[in-house]
């Protein structure tokens, strides 16, 4: 040890060791980061980023060593063999590769730790093939037991730090992993140094076609070069990605409108601006007339037609304020300007005039009518829930009087709030008086192979009719009557598929309320037990509301949850908050791609790259993908060319009764099987 520290501190330029340093370091972060991509890809991208990430690594080998060299005072002259110099730098490079490549396509802790000895290895070949190149009047004496330390050090702390980049995520492990890889390096190569003895030779003679110091620093700074190149080639893609990745949280995939997250974010800006500003503005709720008749007359791909030509019509008609698109036909404008009606209500005139004019959609001509109710801050409310609810209020009242109208909340619009708390006290009592109902719609592989139904529930009020799931579970959510009926849905679920003869998943939606109440694992435990279902058959679905808040709180009830065996689905992905981090948080059992997304693959680019993206996604995680609202052979056609694993939507079944499907839970004489066209 004494001997390798002498060696550092007395033979060498110790500012030139410093930058062999930097360069090492950084070298090893973006090898790191590059590793990190081709974990995330397949096929031909992973092979990609592994030969980028080799070559990364290599150059990073290769320029730490020869910095340190030219750093290195021989006390003699010293000249460089070309073609041992190259050939160096394409072993560290090629080894490298092949190390990260075992770690990459076999994550157990062995092959892991393997690849990283690997990394290792390939150090030491590039260290001892570039001492052989130096050409001077004189020949190196190798201490052995050094060596075989170099050797030792570079393997053990390369294996590290591929565990550390494989098996730990996070910015502090990439960092990590980063640190190991350069100490991996450094430490083989001074201790390796100082098993080097060198003996004067004045009979050798160096090579006229080896390289000088001079020629040897152009190399190096070519070097250095590529690792930046490739370093910001890695950057570039990680910024598309992430820059993807927030347009989808953000943005309606359909119209490419502000989504409701973007809305709840610019909505809470201005009223926090406008509180301290003592100013006042205006919340417009849009809602499109009868647009459920012209999605049953002319199909849903007419529906998002028009939703896509509304939207350009109502971005022009607002002239600069923030629209959102927050779901279905529903539309909300902010209004910034006075405490007063007026700037509220000439965007409100601009938005009807736009709509005066018929659409023209796939050859017809469609008249689609607007209905806008609007609050005014702060005269009508000065939070955002009453804002909200008061401009909701008022919206109905425009619908109520004949639509296509403007309506502006008044108090006596409080009715319609009174109408709600109607339809929520009749659900209290809607399941004793047994009035919930449970559909079930299949999901398929993309073959035709049915693999499972998800379980759905329906209201049959006995004088509203069948209310739609849309109006009651927002209302069952407010009230915490969710957690009732979330328990009912689960039991009968469960019950029901127990006594299936096929052993098919039962897919059941979970709300956020059911994780901040109660003991969610030990009711799924005491119903799996109570119904005799196989835990592997139950697949829970959720959404990120689930986790958005107290995440550690819920982190926690999902691991119970899969500890009981059942799977966990992260649903409507691509929508509201999706994030990244819940798929590295969490090892999700399948991904569910939101309906929005699947029904424009065939128009709309943006939403066919999404798809596909997400797909990549899941494949690289190695999780299944389910695809919602397939209602098209054309759509088929598109997800199974892009080896989505399976399929759910109106082409498989429709919601139904579970008596429609009995051939397919098998208590049929022959149990049938759906065949998608090709």
């Amino acid at each position: 040890m004494f001997r390798v520290f002498s060696c550092l501190t007395a033979e060498h330029d110790l500012r030139l060791v410093g930058l062999a340093g930097i360069v090492c370091f950084l070298a090893s972060l973006a090898a790191i980061n590059l590793f990190h991509r081709a974990i995330a890809t397949k096929g031909r991208s992973r092979a990609i980023w592994l030969a980028t990430a080799g070559a990364a690594s290599g150059c990073g080998i290769w320029a730490t060593h020869f910095i340190a060299v030219l750093a290195y005072d021989p006390g003699i002259g010293v000249n460089y063999n070309v073609s041992l110099t190259v050939l160096s730098l394409l072993l560290a490079a090629g080894i490298t590769a092949s190390g990260l490549s075992i770690a990459v396509f076999n994550r157990s802790h062995w092959a892991t730790c393997l690849g990283g000895a690997v990394v290792g290895a390939g150090v030491a070949c590039m260290h001892y093939l570039g001492m052989w190149a130096l050409e001077m009047p004189g020949h190196i004496v190798w201490s052995a037991d050094l060596v075989a330390a170099s050797v030792l050090l570079g393997m053990m702390l390369g294996g590290a730090s591929l565990w550390v980049a494989i098996h730990r995520s996070g910015r502090s492990a990439t960092l990590t992993a980063g640190i190991l890889l350069t100490l991996s390096i450094v430490s083989h190569h001074f201790t390796a140094m100082g098993a080097v003895d060198i003996v004067a030779d004045p009979a050798r003679v160096i090579n006229a076609m080896s390289l000088s110091p001079a020629w040897m620093a152009i190399g190096i700074a070519n070097a250095a070069v590529a690792i930046l190149g490739m370093s910001l080639a890695g950057a570039f893609v990680d910024k598309r990605a992430a820059e993807r990745i927030a347009h989808m949280a953000h943005h309606d995939p359909l119209t490419g409108l502000p989504n409701r997250a973007a809305f709840a974010t610019q909505f809470a800006t201005v009223l926090d601006r406008s509180a301290a500003a003592g100013s006042g503005f205006a919340i417009l709720c849009i809602d499109l007339d009868r647009f459920k008749e012209i999605n049953d007359l002319f199909g849903h791909s007419a529906g998002d037609l028009v939703l896509r030509e509304v939207s350009d019509r109502l971005l022009t008609a607002v002239q600069g304020e923030f629209i959102a698109r927050l779901g279905g036909d529903e539309f909300t404008i902010i209004v910034q300007g006075s405490q007063q009606q007026t700037p509220g209500a000439s965007v409100a005139e601009r938005v009807l005039s736009a709509m005066s004019e018929n659409l023209e959609v796939d050859g017809h001509r469609i008249a689609v009518g607007v209905s806008v109710g609007v609050a005014i801050y702060p005269h009508d409310g000065a939070d955002a829930a009453t804002l909200l609810s008061n401009a909701d209020a008022a919206l109905y009242r425009a619908k109520a009087e004949g639509r296509g109208t403007i309506r502006f909340f008044a108090v006596e619009m409080d009715q319609q709030l009174r109408e709600k708390r109607s339809l929520q006290h009749d659900l209290r009592s809607a399941l004793e008086r047994g009035e919930l109902r449970l559909f079930y719609q299949p999901q398929a592989r993309t073959d035709g192979d049915v693999t499972g139904f998800e379980a759905l529930a329906r209201w049959q009020h006995p004088k509203r009719g069948m209310v739609p799931p849309a109006e009651f579970i927002p209302i069952a959510e407010e009230s915490s009557l969710i957690i009732s009926i979330g328990e009912w849905v689960l039991r009968e679920a469960c019950t029901e598929a127990a006594s299936w003869p096929r052993p098919l998943q039962i897919a059941v939606n979970l709300s956020p309320a059911q994780f901040r109440q109660g003991d969610l694992p030990t009711l799924v435990h005491s119903i799996l037990l109570q119904t005799g279902l196989s835990p592997s058959r139950l697949e829970l679905e959720i959404t990120e509301g689930v986790l958005i808040g107290d995440f550690t709180r819920a982190l926690s009830i999902l691991r119970r949850l899969k500890g009981l065996g059942v799977r966990i689905a992260m649903d409507d992905f691509g929508t509201g908050y999706s994030s990244l981090s819940y798929l590295q948080s969490f090892p999700f059992d399948k991904i569910k791609i939101d309906r929005s997304f699947i029904a424009n693959v065939q128009s709309n680019h943006q939403s066919a790259a999404i798809v596909r993206a997400v797909i990549a996604l899941a494949r690289g995680l190695e999780v299944p993908v389910v695809a919602e609202g397939v209602e098209t052979n054309a759509q088929l056609e598109f997800l199974s060319q892009e080896h989505c694993s399976e399929i759910q939507g109106y082409l498989i079944g429709r919601p139904s009764p579970i008596a429609t499907y009995s051939g397919m839970v098998g208590r049929a004489e022959s149990a049938q099987m759906v065949r998608a066209v090709a």
